[in-house]
C-alpha cells in the first residue's frame, strides 16, 4: 500500500474533464489510458495502441489497437470507443475543455482494432493530443452528452489503465476524503507491484503537510518551496525535484504602460534583474536560469540565442543614454526632455502577480533590483481563484510575473501568436510580429524535426531582439513520496500526473525467489 496526499479534492475522474484539475487528472492518469503515452525517457511511445503510421502528407493519423486491452469492466478496447472518446470531446454538449485541441479532426473506425484520424492540415503536435484516456463507449454511450458532468461514472471511474477504481470515502457534508485504486491484475502492460494506491484529500499544502507529520500520508502530491525544509525533516519521506517545463517569466504589456514601448526601457529590466539570485533565493537553487521561451531539453531549443546579462551598472547606463537621469536628490529617474508619446514623466512600473510565496518572493527581489536602478516598482499581488478573470483575461497589468507549464510538445504558438493577443489568448505580452507569426505558422505543418527546430530557434531570435518579456527560470517539480517506495526514477515531468509514468515498477518488500 502506499497513501498519498493531494491538495484539493476530485470532480471529475474523467479524461473528458480532467485536465481543469490536478487531483483528477492524478488519478484519471492511473484509470485511464491513451493510444500513446509520455514517458521521460522516450517521449511519446506507444500504449493502447500496437502499431501506428503517419501518411506521407502528415494528415492522416492510423493506429492499430492492442488485442490484450481491455477495460475495467472486462469490455475490450476497440475503434469504437476511441470514436466515441474524441466525438465526446468534440461535441460542445459535453464542454470539454480538450475540445479546441481536436477542432477540425475527423474520427473513423476502419474497423473492430483500427482508427483514423484526419486533419485539414498537417499539424506536427497532434500526436501529443493522443495521450487522452479512452473512455469505454459500452459505459457512457447510454448517457445524454449534457448530463455527463453529473454522472456517477466521474467518480466510480471504469478505463484501462494499470489501476482499477475501488472505492472513495466522503464525510457528512458529502465532501470527498479519500480515494482507494487497486492494481489491475488484467493490465496489458506491465502488472502494477504496489497493490493499493490511496489518495487523502487535503484543502492546502499546509494542511497536507502536517497530513504527513502525523503519518496519516507517506507522500504528497506537491510541496510549495516555503514548505520543502518542513518536508526534508520527516524521516520517512523523500523529496524528488524532477525537471518540469515550466518557465517563470516578467511579460511587458506596453498598452498599459508608455515607458514600456521604450526598448531601453525593457533592456534595461532584463539588466537589473539576476535570475541567478531567483533561483537560490526562491527556488532554493532547484532550477535554472532561462533567455528564451523554449525550454532546454525540448525542440527548438536555442543555446546560442542573444542574451541579456545581469549589469545593474549598465542598466543604470541604458536609462540614462536613453534620457532618463536622476534628479538630484531623488532615486526615481525622470525623462530629462519633454515626455513623447504620453510617456510619464517619472519611470514608474507596476508588477502584477498571483498571491503565493513562489511569486511574490519573486516579485519582491526583482522590485528591490529596479528601484536600486532609478525605476520606481510596485507589487500587486491577487489571490489565485480571481487572478485569471481579473487579470489574465483583461490583461489587466502593466508587468506580468507568472508561471506558464508549457506540455508535451514545444509549440510556442499558443503563448506568441498574435492571433492569441485576444481577451480569452494566452499571448501575455500582446506580441505582435509577422515573421514571427509565420514562423509559427509553418512550424506547426513541418514533418521534419530539423526544419521545425531550425524555425523555432529563428523565431526565439526575434523574441530576443524585441524583448517582449524577461524569461527568469525554469522551476522544478517538488515531490514527497515514502522512503519505503522503491525503483521510483523521476528525472522529468510534463505535468505532476506524469509522476506515475514508472508506477508499474514501484515497489516496498522483496522476497527470494526459488528456481
Amino acid at each position: 500500500d502506499y497513501a498519498e496526499a493531494l491538495i484539493g479534492e476530485p470532480q471529475y475522474v474523467n479524461p473528458l474533464y480532467a485536465s481543469a484539475s490536478d487531483v483528477d487528472a492524478d488519478l484519471a492518469r492511473l484509470v485511464y489510458s491513451g493510444l500513446v503515452k509520455w514517458t521521460p525517457d522516450e517521449g511519446i511511445v506507444n500504449d493502447l495502441a500496437s502499431d501506428r503510421q503517419v501518411s506521407e502528407d502528415g494528415k492522416t493519423y492510423t493506429f492499430q489497437i492492442r488485442d490484450n486491452a481491455s477495460f475495467h469492466n472486462g469490455d475490450a478496447v476497440r475503434a469504437r470507443d476511441v470514436v466515441f472518446t474524441i466525438e465526446a470531446i468534440q461535441n460542445p454538449q459535453y464542454r470539454s475543455p480538450l475540445a479546441v485541441s481536436f477542432r477540425g479532426v475527423s474520427v473513423s473506425e476502419v474497423d473492430e482494432k483500427t482508427v483514423a484520424f484526419t486533419l485539414v492540415e498537417p499539424f506536427a503536435p497532434f500526436l501529443s493530443t493522443l495521450t487522452v484516456g479512452i473512455l469505454p463507449a459500452g459505459v457512457w454511450g447510454d448517457i445524454a452528452a449534457r448530463n455527463a458532468p453529473l454522472a456517477s461514472r466521474n467518480l466510480e471511474a471504469i478505463g484501462s489503465g494499470p489501476y482499477t477504481f475501488a472505492e472513495f470515502a466522503k464525510d457528512k457534508s458529502g465532501n470527498i476524503l479519500s480515494y482507494t485504486l487497486r492494481r489491475n491484475a488484467d493490465y496489458y502492460g506491465e502488472t502494477p507491484k504496489l497493490e493499493r494506491l490511496v489518495f487523502k484529500f487535503y484543502p492546502s499544502a499546509t494542511e497536507a503537510m502536517r497530513a504527513l507529520e502525523n503519518k496519516n500520508v507517506e507522500g504528497v502530491s506537491f510541496v510549495p518551496g516555503d514548505l520543502e525544509a518542513q518536508a526534508l525533516g520527516v524521516h520517512s519521506v523523500t523529496l524528488l525535484h524532477p525537471d518540469l517545463p515550466r518557465e517563470v517569466a516578467l511579460y511587458f504589456n506596453q498598452g498599459n504602460n508608455a515607458s514600456l514601448k521604450d526598448k531601453a526601457v525593457r533592456t534595461a529590466i532584463a539588466q537589473a534583474v539576476d535570475k541567478a539570485a531567483l533561483v537560490a533565493g526562491v527556488l532554493n537553487g532547484n532550477g535554472r536560469a532561462i533567455d528564451a521561451p523554449i525550454l532546454p531539453g525540448m525542440l527548438g531549443e536555442h543555446p546560442d540565442v542573444a542574451k541579456i546579462g545581469f549589469d545593474p551598472v549598465a542598466a543604470g547606463t541604458t536609462l540614462a543614454d536613453a534620457g532618463y537621469a536622476l534628479p538630484e536628490g531623488s532615486s526615481v529617474r525622470q525623462l530629462k526632455t519633454a515626455p513623447k508619446d504620453d510617456a510619464p514623466n517619472e519611470l514608474a512600473v507596476t508588477i502584477t502577480t498571483v498571491q503565493s510565496p513562489e511569486f511574490v518572493r519573486t516579485a519582491e527581489l526583482i522590485s528591490e533590483s529596479l528601484n536600486a536602478i532609478g525605476i520606481k516598482t510596485d507589487v500587486k499581488t491577487v489571490e489565485s481563484d480571481s487572478f485569471y478573470q481579473t487579470v489574465i483575461q483583461p490583461k489587466g497589468y502593466q508587468v506580468l510575473l507568472t508561471g506558464t507549464l508549457l506540455g508535451i510538445d514545444s509549440d510556442p504558438y499558443p503563448f506568441w501568436h498574435s492571433s492569441q493577443t485576444k481577451e480569452s489568448g494566452l499571448n501575455f505580452s500582446l506580441y505582435a510580429n509577422r515573421n514571427a507569426d509565420s514562423l509559427l505558422e509553418t512550424a506547426r505543418t513541418m514533418t521534419n524535426a530539423d526544419d521545425r527546430a531550425k524555425a523555432y530557434r529563428d523565431f526565439q531570435d526575434l523574441i530576443a531582439a524585441d524583448i517582449p518579456a524577461v524569461f527568469l527560470y525554469q522551476s522544478t517539480y517538488a515531490y514527497a513520496i515514502a522512503s519505503k517506495i522503491r525503483n521510483v526514477e523521476i528525472n522529468r515531468v510534463v505535468s505532476p500526473a506524469d509522476r506515475f509514468a514508472g508506477i508499474e515498477s514501484w515497489y516496498t518488500k522483496t522476497k527470494q525467489a526459488l528456481k
